[in-house]
């Protein structure tokens, strides 16, 4: 039988170049060369496959997703760009998100706007000055009447990439304002923002104010009012996709139902159902993140697999949920949230089961090498990222997700669940008081890990041509690549020196 490299999946194809034609479309007016010649030899190759297998969806399919992707990209900039041409002289809009003060500023996110009484789709942050620092007007849901001293348009490009949040926010403007000028109207809050703060008033009867933003943080993924020393320290170690809700977070969540449900001996169809129903409930309270999102999909089609009696495609499942997550937002490829999600889970696919079969010599038990190799695989996944967005590496960061996932699991489950049923019986909270004393161990081992200095590591700037060529390399080292090693081997070099030659 003829050794097959690779497993056909079309649906991969679409996700892979629409993602990179939104990619290849920013860094075209950087570095038109480069972009040309890589366009150039993807091209070729895909061509050159259609050729020696006589199929033509070899090469119409990706290059049909990669025109789809750079149209996307250029529409949603060109979209994000039509905007107000002139400074009005009233704002009113809904305060939907409170950053954390600095000195004697505060920056908030406003939707609902108003400009000069006309009304407008789009959002805006507002940054407030107070030198007495008294801000207790300033909550979500409140309606703020202003005259801006300053009212600019924000640019996508401010940054080294265009800022996806931003641009799925609609947040096309940025004013500054005294507090003096500002006439705070009544409270308007959506359905979630009161269920959100009804679970962390309730939170808070139990948990110090400290471990209720973890908590509230860890349900919600809302990291605004956690302590930068706290962020910082969960950053460094490698853990800060705790304070985020991910896949972690649904699987628990999705797992926890299922038991629920075996209880009561429901059927397939119906998990899915209820399962589905659930998290996209769930989805909506978390403000549909793309973490969220991606976890969700994954799940849902995870559950119609079992319904259909369907073997489940990892792969295929990831892309879906990719293509889905596309459409919303052509830039989401630029979002650090995406990468990392997207990234953990490729990882996960391509490099678990090689690096479990290398751990299974030593002589411990099977979960923890299971624990190990699940968090090797994320964490060699992850390094490119980390280099781009954070400019460091944690080495023990393996080891930080090994201990510290299996105690986060154990506070995440009773928070989560006492949480929910807070809503209705706010007294019931009472019962996490225990809670504070693991969240309290968390912390601490999140800030000796984080702070262990032999262990982190600055590393080199990297960009995204850089991050595509890394993940090209896992690809064809991973489980997607099934030839034989030395095959890989040989394949995969080129791969290799083109990214190192990126790096120099």
């Amino acid at each position: 039988m003829k050794e097959r490299w690779f497993n056909y999946r079309p649906i991969c194809l679409v996700c892979a170049f629409l993602l990179l034609g939104s990619i290849f479309s920013f860094y075209f007016s950087k570095n038109v060369v480069l972009v040309s010649v890589l366009t150039g030899i993807i091209a070729f190759l895909l061509l050159l496959l259609a050729i020696y297998k006589k199929k033509l969806k070899y090469f119409g399919i990706p290059l049909t997703a990669f025109i789809i992707g750079v149209v996307a990209y250029n529409l949603a900039i060109i979209t994000f760009n039509k905007t107000v041409e002139y400074k009005p002289n009233f704002v009113q809009a809904r305060i939907v998100n409170v950053s954390k003060t600095e000195d004697n500023y505060i920056k908030i996110q406003a939707d609902s706007c108003l400009f000069d009484n006309k009304s407008t789709n789009d959002n805006i942050y507002v940054i407030i000055y107070d030198q007495s620092q008294n801000f207790e007007n300033i909550e979500i849901g409140r309606i703020i009447d202003f005259k801006p001293s300053s009212f600019t348009k924000n640019d996508l490009m401010y940054n080294s990439t265009p800022n996806s949040k931003m641009f799925s926010n609609k947040i096309k403007y940025t004013a500054v304002v005294n507090i003096e000028y500002i006439s705070f109207g009544k409270i308007d809050k959506t359905f979630a923002e009161t269920f959100r703060e009804n679970v962390k008033e309730n939170l808070n009867l139990a948990l110090t104010k400290e471990n209720t933003e973890l908590a509230y943080s860890a349900l919600f993924g809302d990291k605004t009012m956690l302590t930068d020393s706290t962020q910082q320290a969960f950053r460094l170690s490698g853990v800060a996709h705790l304070l985020a809700v991910s896949g972690l977070h649904v699987g628990i969540i999705v797992s926890a139902l299922l038991f629920i449900l075996k209880l009561f001996k429901s059927r397939d169809w119906i998990n899915l159902l209820i399962i589905s129903i659930f998290l996209t409930l769930y989805t909506y309270l978390c403000g549909f993140t793309v973490s969220v999102i991606r976890a969700s999909i994954m799940a849902i089609i995870l559950l119609l697999s079992k319904v259909l009696k369907e073997e489940y495609d990892i792969y295929n499942s990831i892309s879906i949920a990719g293509i889905i997550i596309f459409l919303i937002n052509p830039l989401c490829v630029f979002d650090a949230s995406f990468l990392m999600s997207f990234s953990c889970v490729l990882g996960i696919a391509m490099l678990y089961k090689p690096i479990n079969l290398a751990l299974s010599k030593i002589k411990i038990s099977k979960k923890i090498i299971s624990a190990v190799a699940i968090s090797l695989a994320t964490t060699i996944a992850l390094i490119m990222i980390s280099a781009f967005y954070f400019n460091n590496f944690n080495a023990i960061s393996v080891f930080a997700n090994v201990i510290l996932i299996p105690l986060f699991t154990l506070a995440f489950v009773p928070i989560f669940i006492l949480g929910i049923i807070s809503t209705i019986i706010p007294q019931i909270a009472y019962i996490l008081f225990p809670i504070n004393y693991l969240l309290d161990f968390i912390t601490i081992l999140a800030e000796i890990f984080g702070n262990t200095a032999i262990s982190n590591f600055t590393t080199i700037p990297v960009n995204y041509i850089s991050i595509i060529l890394y993940f090209v390399f896992i690809v064809l080292i991973g489980r997607l690549c099934s030839a034989k090693s030395q095959y890989k081997v040989i394949i995969s070099l080129p791969t290799l020196a083109i990214l190192f030659y990126s790096l120099i």
